[in-house]
């Protein structure tokens, strides 16, 4: 076997001839494939989404209606990923980066998201029940008609995001920004939003029963009425002047 020292003296194992011949051979069958679709691309090159793309750079990769179930993206960079109608049930995306991603009507329920960077991703139509967003940025980001019904959104940025018709039935909203966010027809039925800043939200047409909003800020909001307003005051809701 063939050894190559380094500069601190270490020896490390040169590649022999027969692995680098099947490296050279993986390459041209990679370069002469008939796709540029990333998820054809890595069953040709032998490797699963499930276990070989932690920490990996595939921004702008097409993985649309890719079945990802129970994939490992942890520290992933999917910016500008196209990931429609994607399936992401119960998959790993603890701080995964995913600015601009394009998830529309992707299936992301019991999904880890923890700490991930949704900064301006679309999440049209997507589903994320029982999906687990803690501290998640989704600044900017569009959730209009997205299903996140019990997920754990504790501290997440929500901050001038789109939430238009979206449903967040007993959703865990407590520490969350919501600052400037459109909430206008959203289901918010049986949520907790404590602590929330809330202000400058478009509650237009919100569903707003059974709301925990203990220390939630309010103030500023369009389309609240002033029933609501008194609703939410009597359930613990601060009122900014």
């Amino acid at each position: 076997m063939d050894y190559s020292p380094t500069i601190s003296g270490r020896l490390y194992e040169m590649p022999s001839e027969q692995s680098l011949q099947k490296l050279q051979n993986l390459i041209q069958l990679i370069a002469e494939a008939d796709t540029d679709n990333f998820f054809e691309l890595a069953k040709l090159a032998g490797l699963s989404p499930v276990e070989d793309f932690s920490g990996a750079d595939l921004k702008w990769v097409d993985l649309r209606s890719a079945q990802l179930v129970r994939a490992n993206f942890i520290n992933t960079n999917l910016a500008g990923a196209n990931l429609i109608n994607a399936n992401l049930e119960e998959a790993r995306l603890i701080g995964a980066y995913l600015m601009a991603a394009v998830l529309t009507g992707a299936k992301l329920d019991y999904a880890n998201l923890v700490n991930a960077n949704l900064t301006e991703a679309n999440l049209v139509s997507a589903t994320l029940q029982n999906a687990d967003l803690t501290r998640a940025n989704l600044t900017k980001a569009d959730l209009s008609h997205a299903d996140l019904r019990r997920a754990n959104m504790t501290a997440v940025v929500l901050e001038g995001a789109s939430l238009g018709e979206a449903t967040l039935n007993h959703t865990n909203l407590r520490r969350a920004d919501l600052n400037s966010a459109d909430l206008s027809g959203a289901s918010l039925y049986g949520a907790d939003l404590s602590n929330c800043d809330l202000r400058w939200a478009d509650l237009s047409e919100t569903n707003l029963t059974g709301v925990t909003v203990v220390r939630a800020l309010f103030g500023e909001n369009p389309g609240l009425s002033r029933e609501s307003e008194l609703y939410l005051r009597q359930r613990g809701a601060i009122f900014s002047v």
